[in-house]
């Protein structure tokens, strides 16, 4: 899936010269946690809560909450900013996208096209939900959900697996397959199937856990 499918597209944006106060309220009352900066319509970096915690919490070893606050006041946002900010493209993967965050401790990820005018942001709520919909999982159905264990690794038990859920006329919605301590396949049946599941799959001599 392509990172534009799970991107918020409504991106609120700020100018370098926004104070740090107006970007916290405007976080604050779009509850959000993160703004590209953007200028002349193209992105210029980025400033997050995190970014303005860490830099007042630097600053409030030495200054009172009254100065703390008044040069929040009148500093603005380019003297804050992550100029360096990583993004994406629409193009990228969202597997692409969840491992480049992964590997850069990144929570969050402006989305640019190739003008560097903001698209999108991608957060690491948006990659959970990807892969909540990857999974097929929905909460409170777990009889729809099976693991199979397969003790050996071969070309088309796949194959043989979802043949037999076919022969039984149990509809598959999504498969994936954890192959880190052994090999298990896990397989979203439609609702109220789990059961009929089960039963075909361990008489074609598989191990099933029903999660």
């Amino acid at each position: 899936m392509k990172i534009k499918q799970y991107m918020s597209k409504d991106v609120i944006t700020i100018s370098p010269e926004t104070s740090v106060t107006e970007a916290v309220a405007k976080m604050e009352s779009h509850q959000i946690h993160n703004l590209p900066v953007t200028k002349n319509g193209q992105f210029v970096g980025l400033i997050t809560q995190d970014i303005i915690d860490a830099k007042s919490a630097s600053d409030a070893t030495s200054l009172s909450v009254y100065e703390l606050n008044y040069i929040l006041s009148q500093a603005d946002v380019e003297k804050f900013m992550d100029k360096k900010a990583a993004t994406a493209t629409t193009e990228w993967m969202v597997e692409e996208a969840a491992e480049y965050m992964r590997t850069n401790n990144l929570r969050v990820l402006p989305i640019v096209d190739e003008n560097k005018t903001v698209q999108g942001i991608i957060t690491y709520k948006d990659i959970f939900k990807a892969l909540i919909d990857l999974s097929g999982y929905t909460p409170g159905d777990k009889g729809s959900r099976i693991v199979v264990k397969v003790v050996e690794d071969r070309v088309g038990v796949l194959s043989e697996i979802t043949k037999v859920l076919a022969d039984a006329s149990v509809s598959v919605s999504h498969i994936f397959v954890n192959d880190e301590d052994g090999i298990e396949i896990t397989i979203q049946v439609h609702a109220g199937q789990g059961d009929n599941a089960k039963v075909a799959i361990e008489t074609a001599g598989y191990e099933v856990v029903t999660l």
